[in-house]
């Protein structure tokens, strides 16, 4: 089990590359954009980029199924918070 998650955590890094890219040049809370949003864009906390990362680092790819659905879960009747990785 354990070199499943390390195989796991070894496939995340381009991902993890990509979703810091993002955040670096588009993303209007951490890149480039932020001059537009100087309080934020995001209602969620930390922000679905941020939540990926977290949940990469610690999960790999297992956790894929967990971002897509907190990035699912950010519409506009929705109301935000806090949503830390389990």
């Amino acid at each position: 089990m354990r070199v499943i998650k390390e195989i796991s955590k070894l496939l995340a890094w381009p991902l993890l590359a990509v979703i810091l890219l993002y955040q670096k040049t588009l993303s209007p809370d951490h890149g480039l954009l932020n001059v537009f949003y100087p309080w934020g864009y995001c209602k969620f906390y930390p922000t679905c980029s941020e939540y990926a990362v977290i949940v990469l680092k610690t999960k790999g790819i297992i956790g894929l199924p967990q971002i897509f659905k907190r990035v699912a879960s950010c519409t506009p009747s929705s109301l935000g918070g806090i949503d830390w990785p389990k």
